[in-house]
Order: structure tokens, then sequence, then C-alpha cells
């Protein structure tokens, strides 16, 4: 089997209907951890231009255009897009969805957002690079882009949490963190989805590649869980001991090129 973007789309494609059942605006990890902040790091975003690359079932989508943002959602899986493009039927909003790569964004005039979001998106893109250089190309001078990641320190080729006997977590396993490249990630039994292609990257290659496309990293977040989830969902405290996701929260300030 060839790990190849073709193999990871197609993926995306055969688990799109439970994802959207179980996930999306459905999800914990979105609902009470990551939306929340995405909410308050971007302020208020009304008459802001927002793309939201990799935009899934467009639940994210949905939720800016309703606070009052124009957005364009890019998504390569047509069957993830086809449920974000049948809620915008229901439910006409200011949004506008394109089937399509994130590397490859030709269709989109160049220094016309003020918002680039990617929410849990670039760890299923072959060519993150291709992706970044197109934010840096969309954005306008001094516009945002949200990076949210599974943690790539701690979601590797060969990871997982070591349990005792008793089914007990111990400890997180993580290695070959500098096996760059793909590698097909389980999800949980109970999800009913395949394996999806992963692709790793480290943490400085990130960074790195940002920096390269004329991003300014200001603020490095690890998000915590609520302290709600204590006694309302304590099977998800796993969050309290690693930290699942890396957001990085950037400014476009130079054109690649320069």
């Amino acid at each position: 089997m060839t790990l190849a973007q073709d193999e990871g789309t197609k993926r995306w494609d055969n688990n799109a209907e439970q994802w959207h059942r179980l996930f999306g605006e459905n999800d914990l990890n979105r609902r009470d951890l990551l939306d929340p902040m995405i909410l308050q790091i971007l302020g208020d975003v009304k008459g802001k231009r927002i793309l939201d690359a990799g935009c899934g079932d467009g639940y994210l989508c949905r939720k800016l255009a309703r606070l009052g943002a124009s957005i364009t959602g890019v998504e390569l899986s047509k069957k993830m897009l086809s449920f974000a493009v049948e809620e915008q039927k229901r439910d006409p909003l200011s949004i506008s969805y394109h089937n399509a790569d994130c590397s490859s964004l030709p269709f989109l005039t160049a220094f016309t957002f003020d918002i680039v979001v990617t929410n849990n998106v670039i760890q299923d893109l072959a060519d993150y690079q291709g992706a970044f250089a197109e934010f840096s190309r969309l954005l306008k001078p001094g516009g945002t882009y949200l990076h949210i990641a599974n943690h790539p320190c701690f979601m590797t080729p060969v990871w997982g949490w070591v349990r005792d006997e008793k089914g007990q977590r111990l400890h997180r396993k993580v290695d070959y963190y500098f096996n760059r490249g793909p590698f097909l990630c389980p999800w949980g039994p109970r999800s009913g989805m395949e394996p999806t292609v992963y692709w790793h990257r480290t943490l400085g290659d990130i960074i790195n590649e940002l920096l390269s496309c004329g991003f300014r990293i200001k603020r490095v977040i690890e998000p915590e869980p609520p302290e709600a989830w204590r006694t309302e969902h304590h099977e998800r405290m796993d969050g309290a001991r690693i930290p699942d996701f890396l957001v990085l929260v950037c400014d476009k300030i130079a054109d690649k090129d320069q």
C-alpha cells in the first residue's frame, strides 16, 4: 500500500459519515476545548474574510459565519464536503465551499483573507510546505494564521498509552520522532472508523517552515482540558497529563519571496 495523498483522501471519504455523526461539533475536544479557544483568539470576526482550510463537514465555517464572518471553506474529501454543502442548502450562510487541496488554491486571490484557520488538518496533508506557502500568499499583511494540530511531540509513528494489567494508563509511549512521513493512525474501536493516513513532522519542521513562509509566531498554546471534565468527563482527562494538541498563533509579516 502506498500512503500518498490519494490514499489519505480515500480513507476520509470512507470515514466521512461516521466522523460527521460522532465528531465535528459533537466532539468534546472541539466543543469544550478547541472551539472556545479559537473564538477567544480570533475575537470579533464580524466582517472578516476567513479561510477554513480543510473544513471537513463545515461545522466551524457555520459557527464563524453566524458570528458575522464571510467564510471560504476548502476540503479535499468530497464526501466530507457533501455534508457541508447539504447543510448550506438547508440553512444558507455567508459561506462558499470548494473541493480542493490546501496546497494548491489558484482559484483564490492573493492578499484577500484576514484569517486562515487549519483545525486539525495539516497532519492529513502530504504537502504541508505547499499549504503554508498558499496561506502566506492568500493572507493580507498582518493577517492571522491559526494552526491547530495533534501535538507532534506526542503523536509519533509509534505512540499510545502503556497500561497495567487492570487496563489503567501508566504512561504515554512515543518513539521514532525523527521518522518523518506517513503512517496509519488507528481510531478508537467504538468510532467505527478505519485508520487514517497521518503525516508526521517534527516540531522544528513545522516552526521553521512557517518562518520561511513569512509568518511570525505570536503565541504557542498547548491546551489543557477544562476543569469541568474532572467530574463530567473524567475519561477524557488524558490531556491533563500530556497535551493532545499544539496551537500556533501566527501573523503574516512578509511575502514568501521577500
